[in-house]
């Protein structure tokens, strides 16, 4: 899964606030960081940052006004996070090595003390594949699709994500009343781009105390039953929303045709560079009675049509220009951009999320006569 993060509500208040004692104080030492920016997000790393942090000589002191306990996620350049947990007053230093983004130190606080053990549990296999990571992120950034594909499905890289996530499992069935199992949740096993949908409820159903009736594992349950509600076979969520010419669009547009809903946005680099492979195969399975639907988390009408156009996108468009609010990312599961969902002509799911290759041998078995011969 692509995946990319989880819609939750905790978000960080940065506006004015003159009463210190409701500041958070986040002080970063971090060997080999230079002079790097980090983004700073609310739990929700879905919409934009809500800050920015400049590191000088790898060190920075950060501080926002908070009202209650509040989850924080820093982001790096190579997209590494690292999540803090505090409530107002708190201070928390943060060190570390550049190295090894994703096993920095968080002190200050017996969630964040929880966190560190679990880095220590998993620090030998995130090591044995800090060269991958590396290759796998200069791939992606200079655009070499292919070889970004090739490392993301490397026996080595599969092996150390099944180890982590067996870890996070043992964290969460040995923590039951933690905040940070939730994170662990959320990140090792809802972010995936096709989640288990069985192994998410064992671990939800293990949780107990007041970690079930956070705001957090309130929006992990909700993904639950949406998951539940998309699966294959399930019929497709009803929506409407407005084409680029201002009529509206509903499933029953579409009735008797295959439908790719693609949900996408000018601001993605994945998705503008899956838009190519869109136009692909939009020309080469749109004979067939099959029919391309992009809809788009843009809440620019302007950046929404240059894109469009600049991309020389294939299909049906529609946007509400609502963003990550728009009801249709909660009526299908939308957690990390492109996102796709294969409809039949009844309007049931075929399957989601399907990576391009999987997408094109999918509607070979439904169009035989599109099928390559040898």
């Amino acid at each position: 899964m692509k995946k990319i993060s989880i819609a939750i509500t905790l978000m960080l208040c940065l506006f004015s606030c003159t009463n210190k004692s409701k500041k958070i104080i986040i002080k970063g030492d971090i060997d080999g960081l230079k002079n790097d920016m980090i983004l700073v997000y609310g739990a929700d790393k879905n919409g934009d940052a809500l800050d920015t942090i400049y590191a000088k000589d790898g060190e920075f002191i950060y501080r926002a006004p908070v009202d209650t306990f509040t989850q924080v996620t820093l982001l790096f350049k190579n997209m590494e996070e690292c999540v803090i947990f505090a409530d107002k007053g708190d201070k928390v230093k943060i060190s570390g090595d550049v190295s090894s983004l994703d096993l920095l130190k968080v002190d200050g606080g017996d969630l964040n003390d929880e966190m560190n053990s679990f880095k220590e549990s998993i620090a030998d296999i995130s090591k044995s594949t800090s060269k991958l990571k590396k290759e796998i992120y200069t791939s992606y950034i200079s655009g070499n699709q292919k070889k970004y594909d090739e490392l993301l499905q490397s026996p080595e890289l599969i092996k150390a994500t099944k180890g982590i996530k067996e870890k996070a499992a043992a964290f969460i069935r040995s923590h039951t009343s933690s905040l940070v199992s939730v994170y662990l949740l959320n990140k090792y096993f809802i972010q995936e781009k096709n989640p288990d949908i069985a192994t998410i409820k064992e671990l939800s159903n293990k949780l107990s105390g007041s970690v079930k009736d956070s705001p957090l594992m309130q929006q992990v349950n909700k993904l639950i039953n949406t998951e539940e509600v998309l699966t294959a076979g399930k019929q497709a969520p009803s929506f409407l929303i407005k084409d680029i010419k201002g009529a509206y669009l509903n499933l029953s547009n579409f009735k008797d045709k295959y439908l790719l809903i693609n949900f996408w946005a000018s601001w993605s680099s994945p998705s503008r560079k899956e838009n190519s492979s869109i136009n692909s195969i939009h020309r080469r399975f749109s004979k067939n009675h099959f029919v391309i639907l992009n809809i788009s988390l843009d809440t620019d009408k302007m950046k929404w049509k240059e894109a469009i156009k600049k991309d020389s996108l294939s299909g049906e468009q529609g946007c509400d220009f609502s963003g990550w609010g728009s009801p249709l990312v909660q009526q299908y599961g939308v957690e990390a951009l492109p996102t796709n969902v294969l409809v039949d002509p009844r309007g049931f799911i075929l399957t989601r999320n399907l990576e391009e290759k999987d997408l094109i041998r999918k509607l070979e078995e439904l169009f035989i006569e599109n099928k390559p011969t040898n």
